[in-house]
């Protein structure tokens, strides 16, 4: 994802988009006819590959020249999983290690999970993006089999889940699952806890090839934004199920692990941070001892006490010289009615959350394109310029909207969002990454994670 270029072809696209998207918004002159005409067929997907003529020095290439199994990329899935990724372009071959995962390995149960199943399989070039560089390097997964031999991992050929990878960072999508349970039956009526089949195509994905061990380096005050699915709906008999949890919290992460919050209590972290006994790079605050439930965003789940084993694990992604942190909640579920002690242990809050310093922000700092995916399972280029941000299709170059910033900042670092339906929302942003969160008074909340890809 990072330095990808968004591509090249994006950026031509990128003036005429935002000139007719700014007349949309209120904001900025009309478009010149001869703007709308190019940006009628960025609309359509049928502006030439080529775009205008370029100038000045050639652009750094998007991607490695090539990558092999050496070149390992640490990081999470909007799934709640903890995974690494390897590539081989010249074989065109990948490798999927997930390490931590709340998913099952198959419809109607809760265990056990994906973890510890590596998947393996081939991958090809795209070929329908504006250039041969662009397509370079988005690599769609074509296969998927499993080190267990059953592990679920839903590819649609007609739509694989697809990598975009970039000098530093890849990310886009990863196999998805079915997820579905049928309830215990008491006799007493409905089965208590049923969750009806959903199935997610992808699970967005964020990998580094360089990762931060240091905690000690870690360490500061980040503004959060997160997005968390609770399956259960955190109750035996719920009102809903797959209920997003969001949060939006300012909080510091103490050299020792702990956490101090700027009012409540940490979402971030339950007891203090600690290297994963693992050694696989990333920190993990867990519930080990059965001493204090790991936070959660929702207002409720089907524990007794601090006995959940939901668990937050922190990957610390270096790109281009600044953090990235990224935090992953792994829920836990557990029902088992001949377990006498704990028959019924349901935590499945998970999910992914961004952390970016608390500092003021200038629109200079995030002006360029950038590529990223989200919580509504589709890829998206996000083109910054100045106070706005012009959304397009990477795979089409369709227009699909666009968002007005607001860097008022009453908290620094936290810009506010609005769309062109009045949906508002907030921004935050570290080095060359941005996470965005919008429309969480309305009961259907999106976040999406990018990452740097053009000036």
């Amino acid at each position: 994802m990072a330095r990808l270029n968004v591509f090249n072809g994006l950026a031509a696209l990128a003036g005429t988009s935002l000139a007719l998207i700014l007349a949309g918004c209120g904001g900025g002159d009309a478009p010149s006819p001869g703007s709308a005409s190019v940006a009628s067929c960025a609309s359509t997907g049928s502006c030439p590959a080529s775009g205008p003529t370029p100038t000045g020095p050639a652009p750094a290439p998007l991607c490695p020249a090539s990558l092999d199994y050496s070149t390992v990329y640490t990081g999470g899935s909007g799934g709640g999983e903890f995974v690494k990724m390897q590539f081989d372009t010249t074989a065109l071959t990948y490798k999927l290690q997930v390490i931590e995962s709340p998913v099952p390995k198959a419809p109607g149960s809760v265990q056990p999970t994906r973890a510890g199943v590596t998947y393996t399989g081939t991958i090809a070039r795209l070929t329908s993006l504006p250039s041969a560089e662009q397509n370079r390097c988005a690599l769609a997964i074509r296969s998927a089999v499993p080190s267990d031999g059953s592990a679920q991992a839903i590819i649609d050929p007609a739509d694989p889940p697809i990598i975009f990878v970039g000098n530093g960072v890849a990310g886009g999508g990863i196999p998805g699952a079915t997820i579905s349970y049928p309830g215990v039956d008491l006799g007493i009526g409905a089965p208590i806890g049923a969750i009806p089949a959903k199935t997610f195509p992808i699970y967005p994905v964020l990998a580094f090839a360089e990762i931060e061990t240091d905690f000690a380096k870690v360490a500061g005050t980040y503004n959060m934004l997160g997005y968390h699915l609770v399956p259960s709906g955190g109750n035996l008999f719920p009102a809903g199920n797959f209920v997003p949890a969001t949060a939006q919290t300012v909080e510091t992460l103490n050299a020792d692990g702990t956490c101090t919050a700027a009012s409540g209590s940490c979402l971030s972290t339950g007891n203090p941070w600690q290297p994963r006994t693992q050694n696989d790079g990333a920190f993990e605050s867990n519930n080990d001892a059965g001493t204090r439930q790991y936070p959660f965003f929702y207002t409720q789940s089907l524990v007794s006490g601090p006995t959940t084993k939901a668990k937050g694990i922190l990957v610390a992604g270096k790109l281009d010289g600044a953090l990235v942190p990224l935090l992953i909640r792994t829920g836990y579920a557990h029902i088992d009615l001949t377990d006498l002690l704990d028959p019924i242990n349901v935590d499945d809050e998970s999910g992914l959350a961004f952390l970016a310093p608390a500092a003021t922000l200038a629109s200079a700092q995030l002006n360029g394109a950038y590529v990223g995916s989200g919580s509504d399972f589709v890829y998206t280029s996000s083109i910054v310029q100045d106070n706005l941000v012009g959304l397009i299709d990477p795979l089409t170059t369709n227009v699909k909207g666009a968002f007005q910033l607001d860097f008022t900042q009453t908290r620094p670092g936290q810009v506010g969002t609005t769309d062109n339906s009045g949906t508002t929302g907030t921004l935050i942003a570290t080095g060359h990454a941005f996470a965005h969160l919008a429309g969480v008074g309305g009961g259907n909340p999106t976040f999406r994670v990018s990452v740097f890809a053009s000036p």
